[in-house]
């Protein structure tokens, strides 16, 4: 319980974010103040509204954050249309709340995107509950939501014209720290083992940034091919690192850490403040491929705009096909998204049976709670979202019952809007006092109800949300997590063994399309593997030992996929011979058996590979894992 409160006050004042705080603020007090003042106040609270699509861009680059805030804009807008138009037929509202809320729910899962998910989208359709019911008014009131979305675009336009440096930047830059870790901790076996693990989660999340950026105009800008060539070639010093790693070639000589200094000063100031490396250097034949590979960083950041050259496909994200992937029963995001139905479910029915006055707050906090990304997290948002609103409401009604003028509630409402963005990531519990108060008080502006009469209910409504949330996580789905994990790990193990067949087998296959389709299938399973082993560590009734026990397997794996990908984009890659592929087939598919049905594992010796050696290590080191596992269960 101690642990548990501690969780709940827990305070991360890294995560306080002021100017997103203010933009939010005042996006929502200008249209709300214009439309008081122009008689038209209505109008103002739903384009005040339409600015919430603002809360949904986080990180990330210039596009998808334009991609987000556009989105989500056109998301609220049809969410006001579909409420303002269903709202005096409980049913189909019902069901229609539901679609809402499933929808955001599954988009952002499936592709990762942090934020509040559907929460505002359920807001914006359950809005028009305190607005005249007034069918006809359906575009009218969409329109303005959207115009709302128009706004928080241009200010999401104006924060990245004025940023000094652009995500992909910033990206590139992180690469090139991690290289200079990796290079500077290589002598240190135990502590380059410590940075490689870092540096292969890191390297993806640049990678996802910059795949994110690209679009038709992206293809055509040279800068932008610099940045992808520069963190293509941070990758192949990492795999080179890793190779001699396997080699045991320690230490590195001085002249390369030099000149990998020298290299990645020109990546931190552009290439503007130093010139290009001339100094000869001459070192054992052994790193030479290193030492080629810092001086091509030194080449890119030396070559003109009609130099760059296109040495890969820029990948255009493929969301669809990403989505698509997901529905599946093997996906962990699929099988979450059908415990949220089923749940939002209950809540919507019971909120609609019973009649409550506003019956969206009860499925509201359900969904709050079910954002939690394992089960304990849930449990945790639970109390939060309890304690909060509480506080928020007797806050509030203490305001209230000083019969505040609506420009004092305007102004409140602002505020608290504004306080809710700065503090969300850094304390949750503290933030829902002000999501509290802010939706409270546009719910009572919506019904020119501004009385103590509006706060008080709204206890009862989200204790029951989150006693229904609760329950059913407690009952469906508790151990979804743990007991898919093995067959996820063996459904990674498998695809790697196609694309390690398909890369380096004799036959030499050459389709760069079919190569994108197969690195595809891989990213989507290894991001499930990686959701199903945090949330089973999260699950109440595992065995968090046995759980645990699988993680080098996990990162094992991840490393052979960071392998896979370095050698997808090598054309002149060497293939292996039929008999040193069956080999490691063979590996491959005793893993994916061993995971899949507990069957006992041995240690095979394998061919040396010559290339990508390390792809040999990690294997070794799935097949240690899984017998030490073995024989400390049998003990």
């Amino acid at each position: 319980m101690a642990n548990y409160i501690k969780s709940l006050l827990r305070f991360n004042s890294m995560k306080i974010d002021v100017t997103k705080g203010i933009r939010q603020c005042i996006l929502m007090l200008i249209p709300l103040l214009i439309g008081y003042a122009t008689g038209y106040f209505s109008i103002g609270l739903l384009i005040s509204t339409g600015t919430l699509a603002h809360i949904y861009v986080f990180g990330g680059p210039a596009k998808s954050k334009l991609r987000t805030v556009l989105f989500s804009a056109i998301g609220l807008s049809l969410a006001m249309i579909l409420g303002t138009l269903t709202v005096s037929q409980p049913i189909i509202f019902g069901v229609l709340l539901l679609v809402v809320s499933v929808i955001p729910y599954y988009i952002f899962s499936s592709l990762n995107i942090p934020g509040p998910s559907s929460t505002f989208f359920i807001v914006a359709f359950s809005l028009p509950i305190n607005l005249p019911i007034a069918p006809e008014e359906a575009l009218i009131r969409g329109g303005a939501m959207f115009v709302g979305g128009l706004l928080a675009t241009v200010i999401v336009i104006l924060v990245i014209l004025l940023s000094k440096e652009s995500t992909e930047s910033k990206a590139i830059k992180n690469d090139y720290n991690i290289i200079k870790q990796l290079i500077y901790n290589f002598d240190d076996s135990k502590a380059f083992a410590k940075a490689s693990q870092f540096a292969v989660t890191a390297f993806r999340n640049s990678d996802i940034q910059l795949i994110t950026s690209s679009t038709a105009k992206s293809k055509e800008s040279a800068e932008f091919q610099r940045l992808l060539l520069l963190h293509n070639t941070a990758q192949g010093i990492h795999s080179e690192l890793l190779e001699l790693n396997e080699k045991g070639a320690r230490s590195l000589p001085e002249e390369i850490k030099e000149m990998a200094d020298y290299v990645i000063k020109r990546v931190y100031s552009q290439g503007n403040t130093t010139r290009q490396w001339t100094q000869k250097v001459e070192v054992d034949s052994v790193y030479q491929n290193l030492v080629d590979s810092i001086i091509k960083v030194d080449a890119i950041m030396n070559a003109d705009s009609e130099r760059v050259e296109h040495e890969i496909d820029i990948r255009v994200p493929i969301y669809g096909h990403r989505m698509m992937q997901n529905l599946t029963l093997d996906s962990f995001v699929f099988r979450n998204t059908i415990r949220y139905i089923v749940i939002m479910t209950i809540a919507i029915f019971i909120a609609l049976m019973f009649d409550f006055e506003k019956a969206y707050w009860i499925p509201l906090s359900a969904h709050t709670v079910l954002l939690g990304s394992t089960t304990l997290h849930s449990f945790e948002r639970a109390g939060a979202r309890g304690i909060g609103t509480i506080i928020g409401v007797l806050f509030l009604s203490l305001i209230l019952l000083a019969t505040p003028p609506i420009p004092v509630a305007i102004i409140l409402l602002a505020v608290a809007a504004g306080i809710t963005e700065m503090f969300v990531g850094a304390n949750y519990s503290f933030a829902v006092i002000f999501i509290t108060i802010q939706v409270i008080l546009l719910n009572g502006l919506a019904s020119n109800h501004l009385t103590i009469l509006i706060a008080l209910p709204r206890v009862i409504d989200v204790i029951v949300g989150i006693l229904i949330a609760v329950i059913c996580l407690l009952f469906i789905g508790r151990k979804t997590a743990s007991s898919m994990l093995p067959d996820t790990l063996a459904a990674v193990a498998r695809d790697e063994a196609v694309i390690f067949h398909y890369l380096f087998s004799s036959n030499k296959y050459a389709s760069r399309e079919q190569d994108k389709r197969e690195m595809l299938k891989l990213s989507v399973k290894l991001n499930n593997m990686t959701q199903v082993y945090n949330s089973a560590n999260g699950e109440i009734f595992s065995d968090k030992m046995v759980i645990q026990n699988y993680y080098p397997s996990i990162y094992a794996l991840e490393e052979i996929s960071f392998m896979l990908t370095r050698a997808l984009s090598n054309e002149q890659r060497y293939h292996i011979d039929d008999d040193t592929m069956g080999d490691y087939l063979l590996i491959f598919e005793n893993i994916a058996k061993h995971f899949e049905r507990g069957n006992h594992i041995q240690l095979k010796a394998l061919p040396n590979l010559p290339q990508y050696a390390h792809i040999k290590t990690s294997l070794l080191s799935i097949q240690n894992n899984c017998m030490n596992v073995r024989q400390e269960a049998t003990l």
